[in-house]
């Protein structure tokens, strides 16, 4: 999960940056780590060193969690003995969290109240199978705030617990706080031998208890502010019996010096990655509501089946075609596990002519019809050699020809119900073709080039946004089916992103929009 932007700034500007820290499965919430500068977001660092940690903080609500960790940045970068931080969006909110902190940061009384009934305003931040037991204990702290005690435990032969603390100006709010500060301590591994059970003279239900007062009328501190403005507030806290005490295991775990976690060097800034997040969350499927059009192919007007039946271009028959090889012209393909293992994207190719009967074959196991089915209505549908999504076939094939033999030099389309490669055009330079791609000499030694198109209103029609992402994955399917064909026939495939989507788009004649080339693989004879 991502630290809310509105906090990050804050935090960078006291010099720190801020890393998410994932969760186990058992738990629900953020957690955030603070780290140096150098290794914040947006950071890119491919030396595997370790990035450590000088704070964590978590919560179920990620905005909270973080402003806690701005709280820890003023920590580290002031100084508080003895202090109370705190850190939000207002003063009123910096202050209130800051009082809070302090008179958290005291060992509690030595008796307390068990709890009950707190699970429905405060919904502990653990899945229901983990095997655990979760107890929060009301002391009655002399401040006159609510202080809730969270204890965590397991059982069996390696017994274990987690202890939090949390100050409210209610009781719920301090449950909340001493869950956060559970899910922290289970963020950074703060799992310790279980200690003395608390003592508990009684058990009190949550909604039984009224929190009388304001804040100023019940605990009486010094409050500095350290920042306050359009980023939000920090202040320090100071009560006024306020002295250093040991917490015990009611402390919060020290994560200075730990590392993150291994996956976390790797950053891109979100300012790179925004368009692509945003449409990933705009293609889900949400369980709570439809966000896909209901479809039933049996209800389409006949016109509408038939369409679906052909879900392939044809550039027409007074276009150049080339009827593929037939079955009799095939060749012998290699064993699956052979062929798999002898598959080398960067093996070189030799300057030979590649043998129109390969091609063929190539094109048949990845984008021909295998078979046909019937709907209930009647109308006969084409069945591919590679998945597709609903059956649209929404990714073309062309072939760049350079070296093939019985064709000429030129961008042909696959049309796979007629089973030929059409002409579309034959007015370009193939070096200018391979200038335009990130492996120039590579793409010169191909005898062929296999592009591969997205046909994005094929799907859209029916899968809205997340057709966008059944195009790239059917991209995908198809492009293996191609790499896996050419390697059972002992050549050589080399998939290749890096090219100029404008320069092809105009190549194969595509608008880049509705339709658009995404991927490249060069194809040639193994060099012996």
């Amino acid at each position: 999960m991502a630290e809310p932007a509105a906090t990050t700034g804050l935090i960078e500007s006291l010099g720190y940056g801020v890393r998410a820290v994932p969760l186990p499965a058992f738990a629900d919430g953020a957690a955030f780590a603070l780290v140096a500068a150098r290794h914040g977001v947006g950071r890119l660092e491919l030396s595997g060193d370790p990035v450590p940690m000088l704070a964590l903080t978590a919560g179920r609500d990620a905005a909270d969690a973080a402003w806690r960790l701005a709280a820890r940045a003023v920590d580290l970068r002031q100084g508080r003995p003895g202090h109370g931080v705190g850190a939000g969006p207002s003063r009123a909110a910096a202050v209130r969290a800051a009082v809070c902190d302090a008179v958290a940061r005291r060992p509690p009384p030595a008796t307390a109240r068990r709890l009950t009934g707190y699970e429905d305003a405060v919904p502990p931040p653990l899945h229901p199978s983990f095997d655990g037991r979760l107890d929060c204990y009301l002391f009655d702290a002399p401040d006159g705030l609510p202080l809730v005690g969270a204890v965590l435990r397991q059982g069996g032969a390696a017994a274990r617990e987690i202890r939090a603390l949390g100050c409210g100006l209610t009781p719920a709010e301090a449950v909340r706080a001493a869950l956060d500060g559970v899910l922290a301590k289970i963020a950074s591994g703060g799992w310790t031998a279980p200690a003395e059970p608390v003592e508990a003279t009684a058990e009190t239900a949550l909604d039984g208890i009224v929190a009388e007062g304001e804040l100023g009328d019940r605990v009486k501190a010094k409050v500095r502010t350290v920042l306050d403005d359009e980023r939000g507030a920090v202040v320090q806290c100071r009560l006024p019996d306020e002295r250093p005490s040991d917490l015990g295991p009611w402390a919060e775990h020290d994560v200075a010096g730990r590392a993150a976690p291994a996956e976390v060097p790797l950053a891109c800034p979100p300012s790179r990655v925004r368009l692509s997040r945003i449409f990933h969350e705009n293609s889900k499927i949400r369980a709570g509501h439809r966000t896909l059009p209901p479809v039933d192919i049996d209800r389409l007007a006949p016109t509408v089946r038939q369409a679906l039946a052909r879900p392939y271009r044809d550039y027409g028959r007074t276009k150049t075609e080339y009827a593929l090889p037939t079955e009799q012209q095939k060749h012998t393909l290699l064993p699956l596990d052979v062929a798999v293992r002898r598959r080398r994207s960067a093996a070189p190719m030799a300057p030979t002519a590649l043998p129109a009967d390969d091609l063929a074959r190539v094109l048949d196991l990845s984008a021909g019809i295998t078979g046909f089915a019937r709907t209930s209505g009647g109308t006969r549908l084409p069945l591919r050699a590679t998945p597709t999504a609903g059956g649209l076939c929404s990714c073309d094939l062309f072939v760049l020809t350079r070296r093939v033999d019985g064709l000429r030099q030129g961008v042909h389309y696959f049309h796979p119900g007629r089973r030929v490669l059409q002409l579309v055009r034959s007015d370009f330079a193939f070096a200018e073709v391979a200038a335009h791609t990130g492996y120039p000499g590579r793409v010169a030694d191909a005898a062929a080039i296999a592009v591969f198109a997205g046909a994005f209103r094929r799907n859209q029609w029916k899968y809205w946004e997340r057709g966008y992402r059944m195009v790239l994955l059917e991209c995908g399917h198809l492009a293996q089916s191609v790499v896996v064909a050419a390697a059972a026939l002992g050549l050589v495939a080399h998939p290749l992103i890096g090219f100029v989507d404008d320069y092809f788009n105009r190549l194969l004649g595509l608008d880049g929009t509705d339709d658009a080339v995404l991927y490249l693989v060069l194809l040639g004879e193994a060099a012996s």
